[in-house]
């Protein structure tokens, strides 16, 4: 891993910290935890799940209650949901990140343009300009997706501001059992050139962090990892969220002295 290491160090970067918390209940234990991006998404309803439209304008209003200042972040499910019936576009203006995946894709000769009058019709519906998140993932072919490339040169194409790479299935291996070091890296350093944000996820755990601070990608998101025994369907534990974000800093701090 040392060439990793290397390349990293280049262009040292602090690493953010994004937490899904399903609900308003778990924002305040995410942010003591150290979250530094919070993302809203239904865990139960796969690795996108859109919360309700109840939930998360409930949660917004926490958010301004308590002057909860880091950015938001929201899962709005695949593309192929909003094809067959999906129908809200109530997206709060203070949402910052919408996050897009493209299951059931492949072979779909309209999937872009879907996409790009999905984005439009959003924004008219919000009437305001929201930063998208491609959403490629390490079991694309499980998934019916598009590979993580094919993935991130249509995110350029469309002005997204960065890529995410996850799971789609939950239960068939984690990010690193699914695309090696240097593939991540590979396609870390493709993104970095089209000057996209590189965002990690995938039922990730402490112990992936020595290969994670590595690739130095932009942000690293966590669901199960902030849950008590790693369940992604349980509540959000402040503790298990301060030890994962400790051992970022921690990481983070040894490659500035290496």
């Amino acid at each position: 891993m040392s060439h990793f290491r290397k390349d990293a160090a280049l262009n040292l970067q602090h690493t953010q910290l994004l937490v899904s918390v399903r609900n308003g209940a778990e924002i305040a234990p995410a942010i003591a935890g150290g979250c530094e991006i919070l993302d809203f998404k239904d865990p139960r309803r796969g690795a996108l799940g859109r919360v309700d439209d109840a939930i998360l304008n409930a949660a917004i209003g926490y958010c301004q209650q308590y002057s909860v200042t880091i950015p938001l972040s929201m899962a709005l499910g695949e593309l192929c949901e909003w094809n067959t019936g999906q129908s809200s576009l109530s997206i709060p203006s203070e949402i910052t990140f919408l996050k897009m995946g493209f299951s059931q894709c492949n072979g779909s000769p309209h999937w872009i343009s879907d996409w790009q009058n999905l984005i439009q019709r959003i924004e008219e519906s919000s009437k305001h300009q929201h930063q998208w998140i491609a959403v490629a993932y390490a079991d694309w072919r499980r998934a019916d997706s598009l590979s993580p490339y094919k993935i991130l040169e249509t995110a350029c194409e469309n002005g997204c501001a960065g890529l995410l790479i996850d799971t789609f299935s939950k239960q068939n291996g984690r990010l690193l059992d699914l695309l090696s070091p240097e593939t991540l890296g590979e396609i870390i350093e493709l993104a970095r050139a089209r000057q996209l944000k590189i965002a990690l996820a995938g039922s990730l755990r402490i112990q992936d962090l020595e290969i994670l601070s590595d690739l130095a990608p932009d942000i690293i998101g966590i669901r199960g990892a902030a849950c008590l025994g790693y369940s992604r369907t349980s509540a959000i534990q402040e503790s298990a969220i301060r030890d994962f974000r400790k051992q970022m800093s921690f990481r983070q701090k040894s490659m500035r002295s290496g």
